[in-house]
Parts: structure tokens; C-alpha cells; sequence
């Protein structure tokens, strides 16, 4: 009987470690297939978009004072070329040689308040900053070679009661390269040509004495730089919306008229 108990014992240890035996060989075996099958199918690490800066010649290098890099009028232009061509854009954190969030919103408010737009902090019906976001732009027929720093960009919006402004930087520079700005209330009744020049020494361009070209509607100014490889514009549009139109451009619905969108902006051609 004793005999009995042991064949049965033995019996039912070997049937159970041969049912896990089978189901850790099958886990296995799965596991490896897997593995080759994600293989065939193209798993790769995603990589930024654009590499690190990497230096070109004997352009200077970031200073002990904080100075940024510095580019070429010819690199301003592919860049603006590329940003302002794009179909789309692709997200990306910050790679070396690009500003930080922080220092893209700084910068953002240094320039609303030094073209007069409004203190960004402070003030009761000030601008606040809202949201940052840093891309790069997608080009028709894209490829995955990644690209310099410099073609990336920083959206940074900021919003207030009577005023919204979209502010797109330079991710090496950290200027901005064109902005746009939607007025409520206290409109700008013409276009405010004065500031096209802040703009192209904001922009860290070179300043020329060459006057302004102004459209007959007085709504349009261009500005040649840069011997010639750039232009700056600065846009002005005036939209009527009629009696009682409700613009929701904040958390609040507030009752207007028209309002007035001022555009600064670098351009190629």
C-alpha cells in the first residue's frame, strides 16, 4: 500500500514539473519570438530631431557672460525659410546649445515690454505667461537625418484681459523672429512702422539706414537686411466684427467690435 502511495506521489510531482517545465519553455519561446519579431519589424530608439551644436569654424562659443550663439546671416535665412515653409511640427526637448523654457519665456517678456506691448508680470490687465512649446518644423519629403539646433523654434504664448501674444524664438539665439499680437482694447489705429527697426535690432540683425517700403494701405512694411538676404515685415490688420460679436480669446467671453492683429516677422523672399 505504502508502495502504492509513493508511485502515486511520484506520478503527480512529475506531471506537475513537466506542465510548468512546458509552460516556462513556452514563455520562453515566446519571449524569443517576440524579441525577433520586433527586430524584422524596425524597433530603433527615437532620437531628437535635431542634434546638439557641434561648432562651425571659427564661430564663437558660448561666453562667460551668458552670450548665446551666434549665427550667419545665411543660417537665419535657412532656418526662417524652413520654419516659415513647414506642413507640421515635431515636439522635441532641449538639445545643447538650446535655451531652456525658462530662458525662452525671459526673453518673451524682455521683448513684449521693450516694444511697449505690456509688462508680461505686474500689472492687473498685464500679459501672463500661458504655455511654451519647442518643435521643429516638418518639411515635404522629410527625412530622418537629424537636423542643426538652430532650425528648432520656441512657441511661447502669453494672454491677458485685453491682449494675446504669440512670440515663436530662435532656439540658439533665443530671439524672436516673429511674433504675432492680437490687441482688444487700446487698438493701434495705424501701423506702427517706428517699431520695424527695434524688431530687426531685436531680432539680432544688422540695423541698416534703408527706409521702410510701405503699401498704399499703409496695412504692409518691408524691410531689406542683411545686404539683401533677408527681409523683416511688420503686418497690420484690422478686423471689423459688427454690432454686439462676441471674441472669446480668453477664459472669459467679452463683448468688441473689431480688433487689431500686428505681425513682426523675418522673411526669405
Amino acid at each position: 500500500m505504502k508502495k502504492t502511495y509513493k508511485y502515486t506521489f511520484l506520478t503527480m510531482f512529475l506531471a506537475l514539473a513537466f506542465i510548468f517545465g512546458s509552460m516556462a519553455v513556452m514563455n520562453f519561446i515566446l519571449y524569443i519570438r517576440e524579441d525577433q519579431l520586433l527586430s524584422e519589424s524596425g524597433m530603433a530608439v527615437v532620437e531628437s530631431p535635431v542634434r546638439p551644436w557641434q561648432g562651425w569654424g571659427n564661430e564663437p562659443d558660448e561666453k562667460e557672460d551668458g552670450e548665446r550663439y551666434s549665427l550667419t546671416a545665411v543660417q537665419v535665412r535657412d532656418a526662417m525659410e524652413s520654419w516659415n515653409k513647414r506642413l507640421g511640427e515635431t515636439l522635441h526637448d532641449p538639445v545643447e546649445g538650446q535655451v531652456s523654457m525658462e530662458e525662452a519665456v525671459q526673453e518673451g517678456e524682455e521683448w513684449l515690454i521693450s516694444m511697449g506691448i505690456g509688462e508680461a508680470q505686474g500689472a492687473v490687465d498685464g500679459l501672463k505667461f500661458v504655455k511654451a512649446a519647442l518643435g521643429v518644423g516638418i518639411q515635404k519629403g522629410s527625412s530622418r537625418v537629424q537636423l542643426e539646433p538652430y532650425y528648432s523654434f520656441w512657441t511661447v504664448h502669453f494672454s491677458g484681459s485685453y491682449t494675446d501674444a504669440v512670440l515663436y524664438l530662435n532656439a540658439v539665439t533665443g530671439k524672436v523672429w516673429r511674433a504675432e499680437v492680437t490687441f482688444y482694447d487700446n487698438l493701434p489705429e495705424e501701423l506702427p512702422c517706428e517699431k520695424l527697426g527695434q524688431f530687426v535690432e531685436m531680432a539680432g540683425l544688422q540695423v541698416t539706414d534703408d527706409a521702410a517700403e510701405i503699401n498704399e494701405e499703409k496695412t504692409q512694411a518691408t524691410l531689406v537686411v542683411e545686404d539683401g538676404l533677408l527681409y523683416v515685415g511688420l503686418n497690420y490688420q484690422n478686423v471689423v466684427l459688427g454690432d454686439n460679436a462676441v471674441v472669446e480669446y480668453t477664459s472669459r467671453e467679452l463683448l468688441h467690435d473689431r480688433y487689431v492683429v500686428i505681425t513682426c516677422k523675418i522673411l526669405t523672399d
